[in-house]
């Protein structure tokens, strides 16, 4: 098993994540997932389409809005997973959850889930929803030069908006904030 795999499940074990009562939200799960490659612990995050609803084309991590069959915010993430990559339920041991969000754009309230895929999968993503797979070493995210941070203000007030560099890539909005809490976490 993997060593940042081990310290993830620690910090989770005892962590409370904030809960947020909005009821003008649609509930929604994205889930994080790490995985084993070429011997180290990587991050996968997909770029939406120019074709989906809401946050076209920004680098993301696997997830979306709750549907009726879920029978929990977790097994939504379990299933965007599936339908986003083609990752069964079975190959994901979820690690834990993290502070639930607001997102800014548009009208969810996302509860983000720490999962490790347990076996060595292919990724198949769905033309529709992903353009694009990045594979992202853990490692990487630990270079303080690839952060960025600005404040911006929304709704009369200030928020913080993060930047993680990737290649060409820019990670930030809803999914930076996810990502930085639970490097924030690490870091303790």
């Amino acid at each position: 098993m993997s060593e940042l795999r081990n310290r993830i499940l620690e910090k989770l074990r005892f962590y409370e994540p904030r809960q947020i009562q909005a009821s003008d939200r649609i509930p929604a799960a994205v889930l994080m997932p790490f995985f084993e490659k070429d011997g180290e612990p990587h991050l996968l995050f997909t770029k939406r389409t120019a074709h989906v609803q809401y946050h076209r084309g920004e680098i993301c991590f696997p997830g979306g809005a709750q549907e009726r069959i879920d029978a929990s915010l977790q097994a939504t993430a379990l299933r965007e997973l599936y339908e986003e990559i083609q990752v069964p339920s079975h190959h994901v041991e979820i690690l834990g959850r993290l502070d639930s969000i607001r997102t800014v754009s548009s009208y969810f309230l996302v509860v983000p889930y720490v999962g490790y895929l347990k076996e060595v999968t292919r990724f198949e993503p769905d033309p529709l929803e992903v353009e694009e797979i990045l594979q992202i070493p853990f490692r990487h995210f630990e270079d303080p030069s690839i952060f960025s941070e600005e404040i911006r203000i929304v709704e009369q007030e200030p928020h913080a908006v993060y930047y993680y560099q990737w290649q060409s890539h820019t990670i930030w909005g809803l999914t930076a904030r996810i990502l930085k809490t639970l490097l924030d976490l690490l870091r303790t």
